[in-house]
């Protein structure tokens, strides 16, 4: 039965081919609107790791003591060069001594940019030196700052998980398995089984698409604290880059089964085919799309700000006016998605099993005795 599940989800109304174009446009948004998080940084990059293999990891003293030492050195070299182009420019000093003194000081000064960003993240780091650790953050930056669902994910969920109920209404077909013993409920199951792996491997895969083209910035040192990126440095659970990646990695595989969840509640609700296809693609994207810049959804235990694992990780404020939860606060929260989770599972198995049938049988059965 599972197998026929999604043989039902892959073939029926081309969903095969709606899976192909996910990941073509997946692809396509990864590859064309890719932006590197600090773009002065990516200009600069060689004399930036140049740097940073040097001090890489925990701060020290030595490490600082290396750091200011080189900053007044470059500074110096800086003003140098400024007053150089200010005496040449007042006529103070021939063009032979400009050009020659010019050469030298340039090529001193070139590494200043790439060593200010790095000396930007040693006054960061310096903040909270055991919990902020030197490393190149760009990739992990743009993996782990995303605010937003992923749009085409939804609306793939949607086109794919409509049919799944509605075309058994339509054709009537729901009436004739509620006549069986047994197939009512099991095929609930199995159709939420094949459902919710479905969407599971969905999102698995949006998410590696993210992975592959931030990892080409670089994703190094992911066991250094999370609060070694700038995004998260005031966050309360010490975690690891990396455990922070996989949390945000869970709760949006929690967020989107949600979707799909709420997507199957809507069809056994609505019954019509276009009915609910049109109240999913208007129902999941929209409070985002209307609230994108308030995010006043995020404390709603529901799918919409599941989607985005960020905000509960280190929330901007500005961005959306919501503190951090605490570990207790995020697992009670979880703990209420689960909740309304079964809620919403229970209501679609409740109305596609033969439940009511088995119940007036056995009435009837008893009255006439």
């Amino acid at each position: 039965m599972f197998l026929y599940e999604w043989k039902k989800l892959l073939l029926r109304r081309g969903g095969i081919w709606l899976l192909l174009l996910f990941f073509v446009g997946e692809i396509a948004i990864s590859v064309l609107f890719r932006q590197p998080y600090d773009q002065v940084l990516e200009q600069n990059r060689e004399v930036y790791d140049r740097y940073l293999s040097s001090v890489n990891g925990p701060l020290t003293q030595q490490k600082r003591e290396y750091i200011e030492n080189e900053m007044v050195r470059l500074n110096d070299v800086h003003m140098q060069l400024s007053q150089l182009n200010s005496k040449y420019y007042q006529g103070q000093i021939p063009q032979d001594e400009y050009q020659a003194q010019l050469a030298e000081l340039t090529q001193q000064d070139a590494d200043y940019a790439g060593f200010a960003k790095l000396y930007t993240q040693y006054i960061y780091v310096r903040e909270v030196p055991e919990r902020r650790y030197f490393l190149y953050t760009g990739g992990w930056e743009r993996l782990l700052t995303d605010w937003e669902p992923d749009y085409l994910l939804l609306l793939v969920l949607v086109l794919l998980l409509t049919p799944v109920f509605c075309e058994e209404y339509e054709s009537r077909m729901d009436q004739i398995l509620l006549t069986q013993k047994r197939s009512a409920g099991a095929q609930v199951l199995w159709k939420a089984a094949a459902v919710g792996s479905l969407t599971v491997l969905l999102t698995a895969a949006a998410q590696l698409c993210r992975v592959i083209t931030y990892a080409t910035y670089g994703l190094p040192n992911g066991s250094y604290p999370l609060e070694s990126l700038v995004s998260f440095g005031a966050s309360v659970k010490g975690l690891s880059i990396l455990q922070g990646f996989f949390l945000q990695f869970a709760l949006k595989e929690l967020g989107y089964l949600y979707c799909a969840l709420a997507i199957l509640a809507l069809s056994v609700l609505l019954k019509k085919f276009a009915l609910t296809l049109m109240a999913g693609l208007i129902a999941l994207p929209l409070p985002f799309l209307t609230l994108r810049d308030a995010f006043v959804l995020v404390p709603i235990p529901g799918p919409w700000s599941l989607t985005v694992g960020t905000v509960y990780l280190a929330p901007s404020q500005e961005l959306t006016g919501f503190t951090e939860m605490t570990p207790l606060q995020l697992g009670l929260f979880v703990l209420a998605v689960v909740v309304l989770m079964g809620l919403l599972f229970f209501y679609v198995w409740w109305n596609n099993t033969n439940w009511a049938i088995k119940r007036i049988s056995f009435r009837k059965g008893g009255s006439k005795q």
